[in-house]
Order: C-alpha cells, then structure tokens, then sequence
C-alpha cells in the first residue's frame, strides 16, 4: 500500500514538473503582428533642411524581417513621385 502511494506521488511529481508554467502558456500563444507589409514605403519627416532643398530620405518595409529600412535613393517631393505617408518616429 504504501509503495502504491509513494509511487503515485512521484507520478504527480513528474507530471507537474513537465507542464509548462502558466507564463510560459501566456507568451507562447500572443504572436506579434509584423511591423510592416512588403512593399509599404514612407518619407521621413522633413526637417527644414530637406523643406529647404525637397529631398527626402525614403524608408521601405523589407521583405524577410518586415522592419522599414532606409532605402538608397533619396526622392524629390516636388517631382511627385514621394510617398504620401510620413514614418511613425520610435518611441523611446
């Protein structure tokens, strides 16, 4: 009998041991959305340098991360051809 009742305690023991704990339950199931769609592009918010001269530094969404990246080419405001968006700035 009593090894019945010691046996059936380090059953429980093992058991609870290899659940995971409930924090661990929490994180696992909120998936972060990504941070940007491929292809969605935005304009920096124009300091008085680049109102002054019409250039503005473009930040594109990258395809395998999906964080925005400068891109390599600077782009015209006047010419029309900007992105009409202007880039959330990071909270800090």
């Amino acid at each position: 009998m009593i090894r019945k009742v010691v046996l059936a305690a380090a059953a429980v023991a093992l058991a609870t041991a290899l659940l995971p704990s409930s924090s661990f339950a929490k994180k696992a199931h909120k998936a972060k959305p990504p941070a940007c769609s491929f292809g969605q592009a935005c304009i920096d918010k124009p300091d008085k340098v680049s109102q002054a001269t019409g250039w503005s530094t473009v930040k594109r969404c990258s395809y395998e991360s999906h964080k925005m990246y400068q891109d390599a080419f600077p782009c015209y405001r006047p010419g029309g051809m900007c992105p009409t968006a202007v880039c959330k700035s990071k909270k800090k």
